[in-house]
């Protein structure tokens, strides 16, 4: 009859093995560790290949420089960067030039051209030539692909996946303002606040409508028009907290921390559920009752 054989670990855990060639048991715990293991190898792997990381400085340097419509644009845009192809823009497995580019961010040709234009002369889109046509990609200032690539500088990563599905039900003003909020956005609390880097939270200087209209200096009736719209298709969700209605980002779109399962951020993926199914059945709160 077989026994039962009693030893410690690597780990210092001490565990019972059955003597039989291919079977052992494992304690409780440590399967527990293998387990939460296994989800944070499937959050990093996932989180890798299918983020798009943007710099805040830069990004934010951005938002002063272009219009809302050119920001959007840029927002519409780089969940189509490609994993292998560093920057390079591609659409149904083409380089993308103005033709493609119009139809991602909704735009007549002659406006798509205007607005590549000035990307271009900002120098966030880069131009190549694909024999005789036009091609562009994102430059590595501003994003890059799967990795961030400028150590020692603030990041949040844009997840392409939920990004590129929902971002197209955006008009390019909204997708604008969305995009303007990357460098707000809290490393932990996905708070839109002015010191996105703070560890207290009861040091967040936290970004309202009102507010966030000032800093950009874009008027109410368009930020309010946008963050009703961004509601409604997920991307944020405005609650009260810390004694104040503050705005939250969806942890499917944007997020900064290395993986994305912990409690808080699953609670918080509840929350933007829960705020989804309500507002399907016209259960939820209407923007004209909230009190900023």
């Amino acid at each position: 009859m077989s026994e039962f054989v009693t030893r410690q670990n690597a780990e210092g855990t001490w565990v019972s093995e059955v003597p039989l060639e291919g079977f052992h048991v494992i304690s409780d715990d440590e399967l527990a560790r293998k387990r939460e293991y296994a989800v944070r190898e499937d959050a990093r792997k996932r989180n890798t290949k299918y983020y798009v990381t943007s710099y805040h400085e830069p990004v934010r340097g951005l938002t002063t420089m272009l219009s809302l419509n050119e920001l959007g644009a840029v927002m519409k845009l780089i969940p189509y960067m490609h994993m292998d192809n560093a920057g390079d823009l591609y659409l149904n497995g083409k380089r993308m030039s103005t033709a493609e580019i119009s139809k991602v961010i909704g735009k007549a040709a002659r406006m798509t051209a205007t607005i590549v234009a000035s990307l271009v002369k900002y120098g966030i889109l880069t131009e190549d030539k694909e024999g005789r046509r036009k091609v562009y990609a994102i430059h590595p200032e501003y994003h890059t692909i799967g990795r961030a690539l400028k150590q020692g500088e603030s990041f949040t990563k844009i997840y392409q996946m939920k990004t590129r599905s929902d971002v197209k039900n955006l008009s390019i003003q909204a997708a604008g303002l969305l995009y303007c909020m990357i460098p707000f956005f809290h490393y932990r609390l996905c708070y839109l606040c002015t010191n996105p880097d703070e560890r207290k939270a009861d040091k967040l200087d936290v970004i309202t409508q009102a507010s966030l209209a000032r800093f950009l200096g874009v008027d109410d009736q368009t930020v309010r028009r946008g963050l009703r719209e961004l509601s409604k298709n997920g991307f944020i969700m405005r609650s009260e907290s810390l004694g104040v209605t503050v705005i939250k980002v969806n942890p499917d779109v944007m997020y900064r921390q290395k993986f994305d399962d912990d409690e808080y951020t699953q609670a918080l993926r509840y929350d933007f559920e829960q705020h989804r199914k309500a507002s399907e059945s016209g259960h939820g709160l209407d923007d004209t009752d909230l009190p900023f």
